[in-house]
């Protein structure tokens, strides 16, 4: 290698670093003033210049607040059966709705990609109490894995939508192949299709984990017993307290994020890895 390319290379590489630190930093600095936050002693005025943001006899005593004022426990071990129950009925109707879109054709598939367009445009905000209604007529209000009922509709419109380009990438020509094996469109699907977009698969799993992990409306419109409300609405109601005791408020918060920065940072290095391959 020649010494300009060598000095290309390098500087190519500088500059890559540099852009992932740019990218990362709005990321990683919330999560450092976080822990510090937890870590500080509660019933202390707030930090007011950044000397004051270490704090001077770091421990848990924020965290054992928390948990004597809300049952952080329970509550983290209801969000994990919500999101246990909710992420593979999204990953399956999801998945499901977008082979319809993207291995369909002719006009149905159009009217269907459309029409997924015009739902993932529809503001959540005007579902809200359409749904508690409709959940307390049928007398599921009150109970935990109600706040799982937006997994019957894939989560999200957009989650369809993701599956159906990833369908869109599967060739033709193995389609027909299972068509001409005499294959139905469900056995299509699962034996065929769905093997192929894996990097799709972790995706709409791991963006339906989050959605699931971090809701906070549906608890708070449907669950009123704190052993029955999920780890996100305990933190909501922490989240009142004095500004003296925010290091309470900061070690609740740190607890719940720590499950699902620990799934996405499984699920990006998969996702890269699975997407990939497929390229190749």
């Amino acid at each position: 290698m020649t010494w300009p390319m060598a000095r290309r290379s390098r500087w190519r590489t500088t500059v890559r670093v540099l852009a992932v630190l740019a990218l990362l930093t709005p990321l990683v600095l919330p999560l450092v003033l976080l822990v510090l936050g937890a870590l500080d002693t509660p019933g202390q005025s707030p930090p007011q210049t950044a000397r004051d943001l270490l704090p001077d006899e770091p421990g848990r005593a924020g965290l054992d607040a928390a948990l004597a004022m809300t049952p952080l426990w329970r509550q983290l071990a209801n969000t994990a059966l919500v999101t246990a129950v909710a992420v593979p009925v999204t990953v399956l109707l999801a998945s499901s709705a977008g082979f319809a879109i993207g291995a369909g054709r002719g006009r149905s598939a159009r009217w269907l990609l459309w029409l997924t367009v015009l739902l993932a445009l529809v503001p959540p905000v005007c579902l809200w109490v359409p749904r508690v209604v409709l959940l307390r007529w049928l007398g599921l209000g009150g109970e935990t894995l109600t706040v799982t009922f937006t997994a019957l509709a894939a989560t999200s419109p957009l989650l369809v939508l993701l599956y159906a380009l990833a369908y869109r990438r599967v060739p033709v020509s193995t389609l027909d192949a299972a068509r001409s094996e005499s294959l139905g469109p469900v056995a299509t699907w699962w034996r065929v299709a769905m093997p192929q977009v894996p990097g799709a698969t972790f995706a709409v799993a791991a963006l339906a984990f989050a959605a699931h992990w971090g809701n906070v409306m549906e608890p708070t419109l449907l669950l009123t017993d704190p052993e029955r409300k999920t780890a996100a609405l305990g933190v909501r109601t922490l989240a009142g307290l004095e500004p003296t005791l925010y290091p309470v408020f900061l070690s609740a918060a740190l607890v719940v994020t720590i499950p699902p920065l620990l799934v996405f940072l499984l699920a990006q290095r998969r996702i890269f890895a699975l997407t990939t391959s497929e390229e190749r």
